[in-house]
């Protein structure tokens, strides 16, 4: 059930797409029975829990936060990837349902001011509803999985659906390049947060693995296990890939609800058509990055870094926000500015949440968590920040959306400035909406959390500045929309450019209303859940809240108007919110912040754009240079910064990487004719680029494997040198043979050669260290006495061998006896301990490699080789038969076929 409505938007969409273009009203039934279908659905599965309701238990000290039973948290799992933890399952908690119901009950309301928006008479108005349908239905479906999906990784695919169909929405007018580049704008930033979140989610599993065999890839693991990452939060130095995951889930979250400073994109996003920025800013994709962080919010708020990251960055979004609001012209943009303000609080709420204060109820002091009620802050938004929406693209439509040209518009079009009045009001937290109780709970939260940490007094300040530019925002919409004096007129705008009328014929006639009434009916709700919390709000929200209130103010649920000016002198809370109305009406009136500004992180996307096109291109040149001793420099100046850093750590552990090479020094002089060959080796390498003759370059190479040969035959590998011998043999007479044919070699001054010495030395001197340690060592743990097999450093694995000893025995068939003496294995043995069942059936494996599997090699690529020069010589034209020299050339081809006249060159050319 849970997957037909997470899926029913984006299906039903497509299926308008085999209606004819002119079927709009069909195209539109068909189409909002989408969201409608996920709404009854998920509706029916909230009305089928409500027998096993919670009385909502604070998740912060442990308890699972929902208000369900927790039979009805998970769905079944239809298996997809088991192998990379995606599979389709489903979580139906509080949080998941709420916000599911929001999308497609708002979705619905969308879907129908969508027909009004676009209209029936306009030449593309019929092409734009073809369009929209069902790619609005694609971001339904993928937010309804975001907030229903229970794998992680599942919860982070639909979340980059949301951002590839909300780029699609927002460079809606695909001709328009300024919409193109706000919607790569958008995707872009959002995008990225979105790899932040795919690497938290990977560590989060990871970290996870001793909790939960194979990690915690499920939210509803995550909060069955609960208690345990809470006690592995609070003492997160065990166990820090916790906290990163923490953080980059939360750049993730951040991103995507557009916080300070990455907010430009979702007043970008007003380059979209009016009813994708309802959909987009009320209820879907800012509320994405909420939602993470109240999925979270149960376990995380544990972590000491919960409150100190988000409340700072929250509170500053919030401030911000407002004030830039304030001082625009633009209603979409004034509206999208509000929303960044108010995702700004919704994250500082979870933030003051993971702080507990201390009350007193009924003779007990009590600890609860500073938050009350998140779902009707965030419920809240959404039915005064759609409205606002929905009229303002309504009043563009007929009007302008230029505030300054709307003086007096409400008398021409009551319902639609009625509409936007009375959102205006909820915006704006008076008295009589829910908005208005909803703010006294935060600013609750913030005393209480306060009172705890007296720093956090200031966030009091910034969301008292911020309340205060909502009342005056309100101010100025009512008196402009109604005429009166110091509401905003032209003279405030002397600049202003009247483009921003609508783009399609306003309908006409009875569909003419949607253009209006789904924002009227949503905004009613505010007024509904103001004036009768306890009647109309509690019993239909109350079920979904994932924070319950605790305290000895609302722990009864919201209170009603009533109670709190009854209670007003025992509330400051009360009194902050009067003198914020009191205060907004004079700066909403006065002249203060009337002339339109520009947001200064519009900047932010067009450098980082710069430096990833421009700024990447002048690093890509200055890297890659095209000089092969350019890229060895690098590569191996990062292998011996590597190897320089391991070495440090492993004398910090007190490994034996040292101990090898102080060994294999004691038993370095031991055997004089291997220094001497093996000098001799070394010298002639080091010679080889010293000259310019490539003849004495060859000799040179030639003696190094001569030499190396020689150390084969001394170190008793006759099959080996043999093996050697012959190649040096057979390599030097065919370089001489090659290099006699080639031209002389015309070589400029080499300068900077002495500063490659160094480095040379030092990677030799590093490879040579790193075939010690390899060579003696039982995995890094330790050196080996003489025998090479008696462990200097107890190992960590004591059935493990050292390197050395075990290519010795594998190449001498050596074998351990009972008494652990190591001999030499002579003849073929069977079983587990012999040497004899290798794939080669020899007992050196030098040779078994060098005979059977590398001869095997050597046999394939000269077949290969074999065919392709045959396949060459096919291709190639016949030779020139040499004949008497007075006589001309003769071909098989005729002599123009091979050189063509000029002027025939020329036509062919020219055609």
């Amino acid at each position: 059930m849970v997957m037909i409505a997470v899926f029913a938007p984006v299906t039903l969409g497509l299926a308008t797409l085999w209606l004819p273009r002119e079927w709009i009203e069909r195209r539109m039934a068909v189409a909002v029975a989408g969201p409608a279908l996920a709404f009854v659905l998920l509706l029916s599965i909230a009305v089928g829990a409500s027998d096993h309701l919670g009385a909502g238990k604070d998740a912060h000290h442990g308890d699972t936060a929902t208000a369900f039973g927790s039979e009805h948290l998970t769905t079944g799992t239809l298996n997809w990837m088991p192998s990379l933890n995606i599979n389709f399952a489903f979580l139906t908690d509080g949080l998941g349902l709420f916000f599911a119901l929001l999308v497609s009950g708002v979705g619905v309301c969308i879907f129908l001011y969508a027909r009004g928006y676009f209209g029936r008479e306009g030449p593309t108005s019929a092409d734009d509803l073809y369009r929209f349908y069902p790619t609005i239905g694609f971001f339904t479906t993928a937010m309804l999985g975001v907030v229903l999906a229970d794998y992680t990784i599942l919860t982070l695919l639909f979340w980059e659906m949301t951002s590839i169909s909300s780029f699609l929405l927002i460079g809606w007018d695909r001709y328009d390049k300024k919409a193109v580049k706000l919607a790569m704008q958008a995707f872009f930033t959002t995008g990225l947060g979105g790899m932040g979140l795919f690497g938290g989610v990977l560590v989060f599993g990871n970290a996870t693995g001793n909790i939960v065999e194979g990690g915690i890839w499920r939210w509803s693991q995550m909060l069955e296990h609960s208690e345990a990452l809470q006690t592995a939060l609070l003492n997160i130095t065990n166990n820090p890939q916790l906290m990163w995951a923490f953080v980059l889930m939360f750049i993730g979250a951040g991103t995507k609800s557009a916080q300070f400073p990455f907010h430009y994109w979702l007043p970008g996003a007003m380059a979209a058509p009016t009813p994708v920025s309802a959909f987009l800013h009320s209820a879907t994709m800012v509320k994405a990055g909420v939602f993470l962080v109240g999925r979270l919010f149960p376990v995380f708020a544990a972590l000491p870094l919960f409150p100190q990251l988000i409340i700072p960055f929250g509170a500053a979004t919030m401030l911000y926000g407002g004030v830039v609001a304030l001082q625009q012209h633009d209603l979409k943009r004034i509206f999208a500015y509000t929303t960044v303000s108010q995702l700004g609080l919704l994250m500082a709420m979870y933030g003051l949440g993971a702080i507990d204060f201390e009350f007193v109820k009924d003779g007990k002091t009590l600890t609860a968590a500073a938050i009350d009620f998140d779902v009707t802050q965030i419920a809240n938004h959404a039915f005064y920040k759609a409205p606002l929406f929905i009229a303002a693209g309504a009043i563009g439509h007929v009007l302008s959306r230029d505030i300054t040209q709307l003086n007096g518009a409400f008398y021409k079009h009551k319902a639609i400035c009625g509409t936007m009045m009375a959102a205006a009001l909820g915006l704006a937290a008076v008295p009589g909406t829910i908005s208005f109780q909803a703010k006294e709970l935060f600013l609750y939260a913030v005393m209480h959390a306060a009172k705890v940490s007296p720093w956090l007094w200031i966030v009091m300040g910034m969301t008292i500045i911020t309340a205060v530019c909502n009342v005056a925002i309100c101010v100025r919409v009512w008196t402009t929309l109604l005429g009166l004096k110091g509401g905003m007129s032209e003279a405030d705008a002397p600049e202003a450019h009247h483009d921003h009328h609508h783009e399609h014929p306003h309908e006409h006639g009875l569909l003419a209303n949607l253009i209006w009434f789904p924002g009227a009916a949503i905004v009613s709700l505010q007024f509904l859940g103001g004036l009768f919390p306890g009647a109309f709000w509690g019993p239909i929200f109350g079920g979904f809240e994932q924070t319950a209130a605790t305290g000895n103010y609302f722990y009864k649920g919201v209170p009603n108007l009533w109670y709190i000016l009854t209670h007003a002198f025992e509330s400051l809370p009360f009194w902050i919110s009067m003198f914020c109305l009191v205060a907004g009406f004079f700066v909403g009136r006065s002249r203060l912040g009337r002339g339109a500004v520009k947001d200064f992180a519009d900047h932010i996307y067009p450098v980082m754009y710069w430096l990833s096109v421009t700024g990447g291109g002048r690093c890509f040149r200055v890297v890659q240079t095209g000089n092969l001793k350019h890229y060895l420099l690098f590569v191996l100046g990062a292998m011996l910064l590597g190897f320089g850093w391991a070495v440090q750590l492993d004398i910090s552990n007190g490994g034996g990487m040292l101990d090898a090479v102080s060994i294999e020094a004691a038993r370095f002089f031991e055997y004089w004719p291997g220094i001497l060959i093996g000098f001799i080796a070394c010298l002639t390498a080091v010679l080889i680029p010293t000259t310019d003759s490539r003849i004495v370059r060859v000799v040179f190479l030639g003696a190094t494997g001569f030499a190396v040969v020689a150390l084969y035959l001394v170190y008793q590998a006759p099959d080996l040198a043999l093996t050697q011998l012959m190649f040096e043999i057979i390599s030097v007479i065919l370089f001489v043979i090659v290099l006699r044919l080639l031209p002389k070699e015309k070589r400029g001054r080499d300068a900077g050669k002495l500063w490659r010495v160094p480095i040379a030395v030092a990677v030799g001197l590093a490879f040579g260290w790193m075939t010690l340690v390899a060579a003696s060592n039982n995995r890094g743990n330790g050196a080996f006495a003489d025998d090479g097999v008696t462990p200097l450093v107890e190992p960590s694995n004591p059935h493990a061998e050292p390197l050395g000893v075990t290519l010795a025995q594998h190449s001498y068939g050596l074998k351990t006896d009972e008494f652990g003496n190591t001999k030499l294995e002579t003849a073929m043995s069977e079983g587990p301990d012999g040497v004899s069942e290798r794939g080669g059936g020899g007992t050196n494996i030098v040779n078994v490699i060098l005979v059977d599997f590398r001869g095997f090699d050597t046999l394939g690529e000269i077949c290969v080789l074999g065919l392709a020069a045959m396949g060459v010589w096919s291709m190639l034209p016949h030779r020139r038969r040499k004949s008497d020299p007075k006589r001309e050339v003769e071909t098989d081809y005729p002599q123009d076929a091979i050189e063509p006249p000029l002027d025939d060159l020329g036509q062919g050319v020219t055609a």
